[in-house]
């Protein structure tokens, strides 16, 4: 299993809650999900280069009323929630066309229901 997080700085829960899985089945690796270096940095360090299952649930929010918000701030959420989900889908479909196996799982949030 490989947790991938923007900044490791913060793995500290992450590593207690996981114990002796820490380097024995668990491996955390950075992964910024704005940026196309980072994917193919990240999926560099993948043991084997084989992906069989990603669970995609990097998101951000931005709560206030539409005018209040700056355009960066807009594209923060897009960057992470629309472009990063593609960003990432397109770097591990191909692999996942050619073995004919493979699961991408996107979490969202209620939020794509609510105005």
């Amino acid at each position: 299993v490989l947790a991938t997080m923007r900044d490791l700085s913060r793995r500290g829960p992450l590593e207690a809650a996981a114990g002796a899985t820490l380097g024995d089945t668990l491996r955390i690796l950075r992964l910024d999900v704005t940026s196309d270096s980072s994917v193919a940095e990240c999926l560099q360090g993948v043991p084997g280069g084989r992906v069989d299952v990603v669970v995609n649930n990097a998101g951000v929010g931005l709560v206030g009323p539409l005018e209040s918000a700056s355009g960066p701030q807009v594209q923060r959420v897009f960057d992470t929630n629309v472009f990063g989900v593609l960003r990432l889908a397109q770097a591990l479909l191909p692999q996942m066309k050619r073995r004919r196996s493979g699961h991408i799982v996107v979490v969202s949030s209620v939020m794509g229901l609510q105005g």
